[in-house]
């Protein structure tokens, strides 16, 4: 895999922070709350996607294969897949953070 342990670490590092925030999000009960909550993690939500996305545009070779490698390791990561929701959160912000890179497709 072109994404070695140091790599994966850095993603872990960028994604964690926004797969922390949606736990809290979780909790939240009222529709209202939540847009505010969500409105409140734009910044952190927008400096993840693009580190994302700038992380695999910044690996010379990066291609497809190494992505969908890379992105079954992110999802089996402990701090990124702890439960079913954290799961489809890691999933979600790849997926949009890739969209349209090296061929990916949401």
């Amino acid at each position: 895999m072109i994404f070695g342990q140091e790599a994966v670490a850095r993603f872990v590092a960028v994604l964690k922070p926004l797969v922390q925030a949606e736990r809290q999000a979780e909790t939240i009960e009222t529709h209202e709350a939540y847009l505010q909550f969500r409105e409140c993690q734009k910044a952190l939500n927008d400096w993840v996607l693009g580190e994302a996305r700038m992380m695999v545009e910044q690996t010379p070779g990066a291609g497809l294969d190494d992505m969908r490698e890379l992105y079954r390791v992110l999802l089996d990561h402990p701090d990124l897949g702890a439960t079913d929701s954290d799961r489809a959160v890691t999933g979600a912000i790849l997926s949009e953070a890739w969209a349209g890179l090296q061929g990916w497709v949401k």
